[in-house]
């Protein structure tokens, strides 16, 4: 005999699970389904939303709720608690300075100060207040010729003031 177990029924997001001709067993399948976020099968979710126990039966019906021509008004809700679920955790550029802020507040205000700090740069970063300037430089040296090689270390040289002398290497040719 299995126990009565409580299930936690998570609050809607959407207000198409407040239309009056959903039945609170009809609300409870969609919160389990939408919130469980593929953790839980629709069987599972029928069952727990109070429909029968009998795995059967509970897959029939939780089949059949999610068929908009058999359900409209439970498929309408699915997909409208699906695309609230989903705006909520949507990154967006206020969120992640509203996150952060609240970061560097708790941070600051627990005496951690690097954490701190750390929040309020990476939020000046999406306000657009810090530029990383990156060069990249393609090619080798093997790609230039030897009058290249010879005047960009001239160029080098007189950059830096550097001064030495060129040795010219020959190389040695084998001879069998």
């Amino acid at each position: 005999m299995e126990e009565n177990k409580e299930v936690f029924i998570p609050e809607p997001l959407s207000d198409a699970l407040f239309d009056s001709k959903l039945t609170p067993k009809q609300r409870k399948f969609i919160l389990l389904l939408v919130h469980s976020e593929g953790l839980k099968t629709a069987t599972q979710c029928a069952m727990e939303a109070g429909y029968s126990k009998n795995k059967k039966s509970a897959r029939e019906i939780a089949s059949k709720l999610q068929n908009p021509e058999l359900y409209p008004l439970v498929a309408k809700a699915i997909d409208s608690e699906v695309r609230a679920n989903v705006d909520r955790y949507r990154c967006s550029q206020e969120r992640s300075l509203a996150t952060l802020a609240r970061i560097r507040d708790q941070a600051s205000s627990a005496g951690n100060y690097n954490a701190a700090v750390a929040a309020e740069t990476r939020r000046g970063q999406i306000a657009g207040l810090y530029v990383d300037k990156k060069e990249i430089l393609t090619g080798t040296i093997d790609s230039m010729s030897r009058e290249e090689v010879e005047k960009k270390l001239q160029d080098l040289k007189e950059q830096y003031s550097i001064e030495t002398t060129f040795e010219e290497v020959k190389e040695l040719e084998n001879k069998p």
